[in-house]
């Protein structure tokens, strides 16, 4: 968990993909934080077999999953909906690596996320108290849903685009599928901002909202949630990259567009992200925070 001075962030990932929500009651640091919600997560027993590349879909949860979390995680309200404050991502499950000039890390990633080692990591982040995991809709989540099958109670954020055509095609995707929420990727809230069509964005949410799922924009700098917010649309939450620049590959002054020349440095100002959330009322996700 991340903050300082008065402000008492919201929310703050452990992965590429996404991260933790709501209101802090208190400060407390992101080291203290992790610390603490990864400590119960050593020498787990368990019982799924993770070197088959398939996990039938009847295959019972792990032990590890059946029994009451030791250490339950704090959680954040979302709309209607509580969500635990640390969510998994689903970057290093789809083999996005974001690695610079190591082009053999994204295959490594996605030999080693088997459909079994999927099922297992869903099981043992819900055995630990996270409650919810971020994708994409388009990427291949068919674990998340035999996860369910077999009684799995993981909760799906659903990361959108808007198609082709201007249609809803991959959110209402999303909401066949069995999301719990559904933000717009931040590339889709960027590109429907420069071709000027914030009313795209705010349609979008209304869409979602109509079929009782929760909605949310991504944003990659703070141009899409500035707008919106100024814009009054009516979002759910916002979700955010956040990193400090204190590495060694991190996006130098000089370097163009968002990212950067090495792919992997997203978040320009993150003072600026941290002055602008402690204005914003909304829930919002931090993510790529390392």
């Amino acid at each position: 968990m991340y903050s300082q001075g008065p402000v008492k962030l919201r929310a703050v990932d452990k992965s590429p993909g996404a991260a933790m929500v709501e209101i802090m009651p208190a400060q407390i640091s992101r080291r203290r934080f992790v610390e603490s919600a990864l400590l119960a997560s050593a020498a787990v027993p368990l019982t799924l077999n993770a070197q088959g590349d398939a996990t039938p879909a009847t295959t019972a949860p792990a032990a590890a999953a059946d029994a009451a979390p030791r250490d339950a995680l704090p959680l954040g309200k979302i709309g209607n909906q509580e969500f635990s404050r640390l969510m998994m991502g689903g970057n290093l499950i789809a083999g996005c690596s974001h690695s610079r000039d190591l082009n053999y890390v994204s295959t490594l990633m996605r030999r080693y996320n088997t459909p079994a080692k999927v099922r297992e990591t869903l099981e043992l982040g819900e055995h630990h108290g996270i409650t919810a995991i971020n994708t994409f809709v388009m990427d291949d989540n068919q674990q998340i849903f035999d996860h369910w099958k077999c009684g799995g109670k993981m909760k799906w954020v659903a990361q959108a685009r808007i198609d082709g055509g201007g249609g809803f095609s991959q959110i209402q995707k999303a909401i066949d599928d069995g999301a719990s929420a559904i933000h717009l990727t931040a590339d889709a809230a960027e590109g429907l901002l420069d071709q000027g069509k914030l009313d795209k964005i705010a349609e979008a949410m209304q869409f979602i909202k109509a079929q009782k799922r929760v909605a949310g924009v991504a944003g990659h700098d703070l141009r899409a949630l500035v707008a919106c917010e100024k814009a009054k649309v009516d979002v759910d939450f916002y979700q955010k990259t956040f990193h400090s620049h204190d590495y060694f590959s991190a996006q130098r002054p000089e370097d163009p567009g968002p990212v950067g020349a090495n792919d992997n440095s997203w978040c320009k100002d993150p003072q600026a992200v941290v002055d602008f959330m402690v204005t914003v009322k909304k829930p919002w996700v931090a993510f790529k925070v390392l």
